[in-house]
């Protein structure tokens, strides 16, 4: 499944031009598939897959201590992939979809270890979702995706009251934005956990392949807009 080539800002900045080389070696994964009974080669990819994303969230912690209100309107993204965004990310209980899709030969033990996993990362999906609430709805703050959006493009008169809002809600949304990335990450990490190494791959390639498929629903979208 080929990424297409049309991304609408000629002048990326750092983690943008990261994202667009990270997702391209993404696809390589599929072509690289290893077959059940070669618990080795599996293992390794596995590991490669792991370490993929590792990258990724080393170089989007920079953006979050560098601009974390970004991650609220991404540019790096498409409308469609931001209208699903959590948080700066995909919703950790997304990958218990993605586990009763692709994996249908479940022990009764990993289905029992899996459905505990699962109440407890919607608990603390709560607890951070009623956490943004808070941060939104003071009465001081604006819209983060207005501020992410304005930021950059305010007049003078108005550049004193933005930058103390955004100043306000700045630390709180990064260690936030830490919370869900840590989430995310730990949720992820345990389901492996639970799984075996074929299980393991087929989880890990599916979630790869949504996210190489959003992207791409993503640009044909903008496609379809522009010669609408």
């Amino acid at each position: 499944m080929p990424l297409a080539n049309n991304n609408p800002n000629p002048n990326p900045g750092p983690f943008e031009r990261f994202f667009r080389g990270w997702l391209v070696r993404q696809e390589e994964f599929h072509c690289n598939q290893a077959r059940e009974g070669d618990e080795a080669r599996l293992q390794e990819l596995i590991g490669r897959v792991l370490a993929h994303y590792a990258e990724y969230y080393e170089a989007k912690q920079r953006v979050v201590r560098e601009d974390v209100l970004i991650l609220f309107g991404p540019p790096w993204l498409t409308p469609f992939e931001r209208s699903l965004l959590w948080i700066g990310g995909f919703k950790p209980g997304l990958a218990f979809r993605l586990v009763t899709n692709y994996i249908t030969n479940l022990t009764e033990q990993q289905k029992q270890r899996m459905e505990h996993l699962r109440a407890e990362t919607a608990e603390e999906e709560r607890e951070l979702t009623a956490e943004l609430a808070r941060i939104q709805t003071r009465p001081t703050v604006i819209s983060l995706v207005e501020i992410a959006a304005r930021g950059r493009e305010r007049v003078n008169g108005e550049r004193n009251m933005v930058d103390e809002r955004i100043e306000m809600v700045k630390l709180a949304v990064e260690m936030l934005v830490e919370c869900a990335d840590y989430l995310r990450c730990k949720t992820v990490l345990m389901i492996i956990d639970i799984l075996n190494p074929s299980q393991n791959v087929k989880f890990l390639l599916a979630i790869t392949e949504l996210q190489l498929r959003v992207h791409n629903w993503g640009l044909q979208r903008e496609d379809e807009s522009r010669n609408a």
